[in-house]
């Protein structure tokens, strides 16, 4: 197995200096603990996305994020807008499934989640996902991701699966690129072609012999500037009073400060200014001819802003004299998350033993510019601090794993304990922030969401333990059976046992079936039984009003229906069809996932009883879930061609009656119809010497949105299907030296319009929250690559 592994390994490498270097089979860590397993011969599904498809990638700005929803069926990361922190941490889906129920590794590590809850998006609401674009993709060589359910072998939050980013580990050799892109689009709502969202990036990579290993270091700059795609305002009507209060008499001096705003366009819809720097690094030491020290991590440090929706200049959300025209909040977050392992992997007494201790933390420092306290009056502050959010983890491993041969069945067994400790705190805003001043005719609270109150405030943590065994066992030469038990302890809410048994049948020669069954868990997040903020979200008749995140241990959220959280409970099955001839790979995958006491934030739920505050929400176990699908992915190399073409279908349903008031039709919607109900990606590559051409095709299905405005006013909208095509085009001017056009969203498609009634009064004509076209436009960006 070492010589097989090391062979593939110097195979790979020539791969990367060579493009024109023999192909060798795709190796993948994630899914088996089988060294050198393929993923042909993989007893679930699992994909790969190479260093090339990094390289020539044809997303924008090159995001992580984005390189997986271009290359994953089931992978879906819509482009939020007006949606706070969603905007900045954006929200994945694999399977349909929260962004919170994949687990993300690096370098088969566990990855922390970030520190705040995205509470105003309509995909991936409530969860506190993994920042996949805090990792720079310089430093990337290739990502596995594993689409079957995974809590037995990996723990908490595998039910949708596992991502697993693999680092660069070359020892020599290094590139450079920069590359400047911007939106280039023809704007039909307001009859504009716009430039805007210029993107500036900078990366670097390096690796270093260091005689008895390597280390390998990467660095990525980038600068973005804003988009704005909102309409021409057409004003609130007199019923929305929340907007205007008290409502200008017609033809008053007050109501002509508004009217005068009338064709204009006073919102900000789109992406956020965005200054973000990011560092990993990956290195290994022999320390002996039997053990090797290894240690990596990642640093990023981000300022990006996010846009909330505009206040009127005579209106309870103002001061005329601070604001004589309106303004719009704007969220600024400053965000550093740090990660670090440092482990020892070696051999003793015929036992490959690893041991590792990791740390990652993730801050968001919350704060508010071109705002207002309206009740403080002129004296008020513009600019405030709303609150700080911090979470970290601490992880240790310790793994043993040999191969046995149980008279004629070789066994690869593996087992380990895991331990993680988990805090999360929180620091109050600005006093200015939250305080009630004079005049209580206006708002209270800074606008775009009131800071964080000191009693509001908190600061938790829980400790878990993990015991598991991991067999796999080549019953023959056509017959693989893998099999997983897993026992976790959480302080704060008990234990959890699972298990996993797959299977693979090589029918005829390279023909296979495969299937899986298995139980899953995943644990409540500290953030969403402790996390705690204000935001401006939608009311009764649609009017914008202030909502209140609450724990779900608060007094006023317990007299509304609130409890203590459960772990979500899982069952998993998955059977498929594995076909691979010469250069022609296929595989169909069917897979069912029943989730028990999912964890969902609740609908908004009115309430009168707390001064200036309309409505309140909190987390909650009510909801139980089936998600059904398939998917299907074809490659076929030919030459100097490669295509592939993939498809996923899928489809999630609330299969109990949770309370309405709690979990109503908003949720309904977020679960079941919100995100495409199919996908499909057909992408082709030709390449020789001197010049690369990728063209891809992706096909997004339904979409549909619902609003709940109270009294039976439920505006809905079906989005159509939409085709996005993208093509980069790459030019090797010498050995060393690259460049590349490319552009995403080619043809300039944009969701359908939105309805009226959900326009925002013309504000909004297309839906920022659930489109994974987003509502930008086409992105082209020119590149260069040096190599030395």
């Amino acid at each position: 197995m070492s010589t097989a592994l090391l062979a593939s390994a110097v195979n790979a490498e020539a791969i990367e200096k060579n493009s024109e270097a023999e192909k060798v089979e795709k190796i993948t860590v994630v899914g088996s603990r089988v060294p050198g397993r393929s993923i042909q011969e993989s007893t679930v599904p699992v994909d790969v996305i190479s260093a090339e498809d990094l390289t020539q990638s044809a997303t924008i700005g090159g995001e992580v994020g984005g390189l997986l929803q271009a290359n994953i069926p089931s992978f879906n990361m819509p482009r939020q807008s007006n949606s706070d922190a969603g905007d900045i941490v954006r929200a994945a889906q694999l399977r349909g499934l929260n962004p919170d129920q994949v687990l993300v590794l690096v370098n088969g590590k566990r990855r922390h989640n970030s520190a705040v809850i995205s509470a105003e998006s309509k995909l991936g609401r409530g969860a506190a996902p993994v920042d996949f674009n805090a990792i720079p993709a310089s430093a990337i060589k290739r990502i596995e991701v594993l689409r079957d359910g995974a809590a037995a072998q990996y723990g908490s939050d595998a039910i949708a699966g596992v991502i697993n980013i693999v680092l660069k580990n070359s020892s020599d050799g290094g590139n450079i690129s920069v590359s400047y892109g911007q939106h280039m689009t023809d704007f039909k709502p307001t009859n504009e072609s716009i430039n805007d969202g210029k993107t500036k990036i900078l990366s670097l990579n390096k690796g270093l012999d260091l005689g008895n290993g390597f280390v390998n270091i990467s660095g990525e700059f980038k600068d973005r500037k804003s988009t704005n795609r909102a309409g021409f305002d057409e004003l609130p009507t007199i019923g929305f009073a929340e907007w205007i209060v008290p409502v200008p008499a017609s033809g008053s001096p007050e109501a002509a400060a508004n009217d005068a705003l009338a064709g204009q366009k006073n919102y900000q819809s789109g992406d956020g200014e965005i200054s973000d720097i990011s560092l990993a690094y990956n290195l290994a030491y022999d320390v002996s001819a039997e053990a090797t020290l290894y240690s990596f991590g990642t640093y990023a440090d981000r300022e990006a802003q996010g846009s909330n929706f505009f206040r009127y200049p005579v209106s309870a959300a103002n001061v005329t004299s601070v604001h004589p025209k309106g303004y719009i909040p704007t969220s600024i977050a400053n965000v550093k998350d740090i990660a670090m392992t440092l482990g020892l992997e070696g051999e003793y007494a015929e036992w490959e033993l690893e041991t590792s201790l990791s740390y990652g933390s993730n801050t968001f420092d919350d704060d508010l510019k071109n705002s207002i306290n309206p009740s403080l009056g002129a004296s008020s502050p513009t600019s405030f601090n709303r609150a700080e959010y911090k979470y970290s983890q601490t992880v240790f491993n310790l793994t043993a794993a040999k191969a046995f041969d149980l008279g004629y069945i070789p066994l690869y067994f593996t087992a380990g304990i895991e331990a993680r400790n988990e805090d999360y705190s929180t620091k109050a805003g600005d006093v200015e922030s939250y305080i009630a001043g004079a005049d209580t005719s206006k708002r209270v609270g800074s606008q775009g969401g009131a800071g964080l109150r000191p009693e509001d405030t908190v600061n938790e943590d829980r400790n878990s333990w993990s015991v598991f065994i991991d067999g796999e066992f080549d019953l023959s030469d056509d017959v693989t059976l893998s099999t997983a038990l897993r026992f976790e302890d959480y302080s704060d809410f008990g234990t959890d046992t699972n298990g996993k048994v797959s299977a693979r049948w090589a029918l005829l020669d390279g023909l296979a079936l495969r299937g899986a069954v298995s139980t899953g868990f995943r644990a409540p997040s500290l953030a969403q039984s402790f996390y705690s903020g204000s935001s401006s979200s939608f009311g009764d008749g649609g009017s914008l009003v202030q909502t209140l995140n609450l724990p779900v241990n608060d007094v006023l959220a317990l007299a509304n229906g609130s409890s203590a959280l459960k772990a979500e409970q899982s069952v998993s099955r998955s059977l498929g069809v594995v076909y691979n001839v010469d250069n022609f790979n296929l595989t169909v995958d069917y897979y069912q996932v029943d989730i028990d006491d999912r964890i969902a934030l609740s609908e908004n739920i009115s309430i009168d009883n707390v001064p200036d505050v309309r409505a309140i929400r909190f987390f909650t176990n009510v909801v139980d879930t089936e998600t059904k699908g398939f998917d299907v992915v074809a490659s076929y190399d030919l030459d100097a061609w490669h295509f592939m073409a993939a498809y996923n279908k899928n489809d999630t349903e609330v299969v109990n009656n949770p309370d309405n008031a709690v979990f109503g039709i908003e949720e309904t919607n977020t679960f079941e119809t919100a995100a495409p109900d199919d996908k499909i990606i057909l992408s082709s590559r030709w390449s020789n010497e001197i010049v690369s051409v990728l063209v891809r095709a992706t096909r997004y299905g339904d979409t549909t949105r619902v609003f709940d405005f109270g009294d039976g006013y439920e505006p809905t909208q079906v989005y159509s299907p939409k085709w996005s095509v993208d093509a980069d085009v790459q030019y090797n001017v010498t050995d060393d030296l690259s460049v590349s056009l490319g552009a995403n969203n080619l043809l300039d498609e944009y969701p359908d319009k939105s309805i009226y009634d959900i326009s925002y009064f013309g504000n909004l004509p297309y839906d920022g929250g659930i489109s994974p076209l987003g509502i930008n436009g086409r992105f082209v960006y020119v590149k260069a690559s040096y190599n030395f």
